[in-house]
């Protein structure tokens, strides 16, 4: 036996709920574009034969922060393979930056760029992606990726797989031309056989940018706001209509990136008509943040009067300070989990994965898109929420009165870079705490049972800006290692004295979300 071999089975593997092994090379020619086993570096070219790399954030942008080998070298064995059709405005948006539409980014085909800013392709894209990921050859002998369509698919003996459980991430991806005449007709057909081919656990109604389903929470931080502004209101009928449908087949509802009156939307239809909760099939989110807020204190921390934008308001908060850190704090966009929220999780017998993405955690936005120069967060509530959001005047709101509880800009100045991969894992750490705490307080969820549907779901794609301490899947055992001593002093520390950090860790880094994937493929393929 290899040395490799005998280190891979001295260790817990590793599960990851929201992985994109397949996402960049979408942009790529096809006929040269890399292998999902392959390092994606993305690189500028400034000349005949040379090229230099790319500014930090750009990077962070394009290149892929996960592949195939890099799973398999660090013993991730299962993942929520992410089937994904990049959308028609990033497409668009990514076109119109120079350093791309003059060709200088070896990653990006102009060519397949502006194929792609069609938006007619999307069911095309993922069916694509998977055949890719599927046949493409490991350069490692033995190395192979096995998508499951059945638990019994699933050795956790054979080492030398990576295994894959499908997750649609937007139901934009089974359109062909969403404008066409026929659009809905295609997309049911596209819908119907791709999930009759194909074991699918779960998909999200939205993702991005606006579709026909239903309002999506605003998220995306590179481009131009406006673009992606959620201009809807909640679940429409035919969302309604498709939701039926994926319960029908057992596929389960990922609530990440639907606007919170969506998910409410979402909870009212699941719940059964019982004294006790009951659902109609669990609630998950592939990789989240906690807004450490309940939903009635969803506007406490803004830093100022909602500004009317038009078609929404541009709202700006403060960042709430942890519970358990004074120097770690929340991300309280509607995009990340209300209390509520994951109480209807936990409740449903559902599963969080937590992202990976700094902002999602919490960790200061330095996007620039305001004035505001102490650490905050930005998001956009379309007009036709936000008598629900706000309630009926959004100019009499009350705003957040100094730097007190909140993350303040001296505090910010003093940060170095260098403290950063630290200050990041307590980030984490904060958010499975105050998950942890959450349930503590509900008298029919309690500590022991949250500690079991919590997992991780980096969503390493390549678009995220991932926390300094854990940039790939090659940081996932030292992470691990690092997090024990702080995470066994805070669950001393409050309370939490059934749960063995040892045992949490493991579970949340692996048993918890392959247990959960393997019941749910029994429950949907026997």
């Amino acid at each position: 036996m290899s040395i490799f071999n005998i280190t891979k089975s001295t260790v817990m593997p590793f599960f990851d709920f929201h992985c994109h092994p397949g996402l960049k090379p979408q942009f790529s020619k096809p006929a040269t574009k890399p292998s999902p086993w392959d390092y994606i570096d993305a690189k500028l070219a400034v000349g005949k034969g040379w090229t230099i790399r790319i500014n930090t954030l750009f990077n962070e942008v394009l290149n892929s922060q996960s592949n195939l080998t890099q799973l398999f070298q660090n013993d991730v064995r299962l993942i929520g393979v992410i089937l994904h059709a990049v959308e028609k405005k990033i497409c668009v948006l990514l076109a119109d930056k120079s350093i791309v539409n003059k060709g200088n980014v070896n990653l990006i085909d102009k060519n397949r760029l502006t194929y792609l800013a069609s938006g007619k392709h999307s069911f095309e894209l993922i069916n694509e992606e998977l055949e890719w990921l599927t046949t493409s050859v490991s350069p490692i002998p033995s190395a192979k990726f096995k998508i499951l369509s059945k638990a019994s698919d699933f050795d956790e003996a054979e080492q030398n797989t990576v295994f894959g459980i499908i997750i649609i991430e937007g139901l934009h991806c089974f359109f062909d031309d969403p404008d066409a005449d026929d659009a809905k007709e295609k997309f049911t057909q596209n819908f119907t056989a791709f999930t009759d081919a194909h074991t699918v656990v779960s998909m999200n109604i939205c993702h991005m940018q606006q579709n026909q389903f239903c309002n999506h929470a605003y998220g995306i931080q590179l481009f131009n706001p406006a673009v992606f502004y959620p201009k809807e209101q909640g679940i429409t009928k035919w969302g309604n209509e498709v939701i039926t449908l994926m319960i029908s087949k057992k596929i389960l509802v990922d609530i990440k990136h639907m606007s919170l009156q969506a998910r409410l939307d979402l909870y009212s239809m699941f719940k059964l008509p019982n004294p006790e909760p009951k659902y109609v099939q669990p609630i998950i989110c592939t990789h989240a943040g906690t807004t450490g807020l309940r939903i009635i204190d969803r506007v406490k921390y803004i830093e100022s009067i909602p500004e009317d934008k038009g078609s929404v308001y541009e709202v700006v908060y403060l960042k709430p300070k942890s519970r358990f850190y004074d120097d770690v704090y929340h991300n309280c966009s509607s995009i990340n989990l209300y209390d509520e929220d994951i109480e209807n999780i936990f409740l449903s017998d559902g599963i969080i994965g937590l992202s990976f993405d700094q902002r999602i955690l919490g960790f200061a936005d330095d996007s620039g898109l305001t004035n505001v120069i102490v650490p905050h967060d930005v998001e956009y509530i379309s007009h036709k929420e936000s008598g629900f959001f706000f309630g009926p005047t959004p100019e009499n709101l009350n705003v957040w009165p100094d730097d007190t509880n909140v993350w303040a800009s001296e505090d910010f100045a003093d940060l170095e870079p260098a403290e950063y991969p630290d200050l990041h894992r307590r980030f984490l750490i904060n958010n499975i705490m105050y998950i942890l705490w959450v349930a503590s307080l509900h008298s029919s969820i309690g500590i022991d049972k949250a500690a079991k549907q919590i997992c991780i779901g980096t969503d390493f794609d390549g678009l995220i800006n991932a926390i300094d301490c854990c940039k790939n899947a090659s940081g996932l055992q030292q992470l691990k290692e690092d997090m024990r001593e702080d995470l066994a002093d805070l669950l001393n520390n409050n309370g939490f004295h059934t749960l063995n950090v040892d045992v949490l860790l493991d579970d949340i880094f692996y048993n918890n979300g392959k247990n959960f994937m393997l019941k749910r493929l029994r429950e949907m393929k026997g």
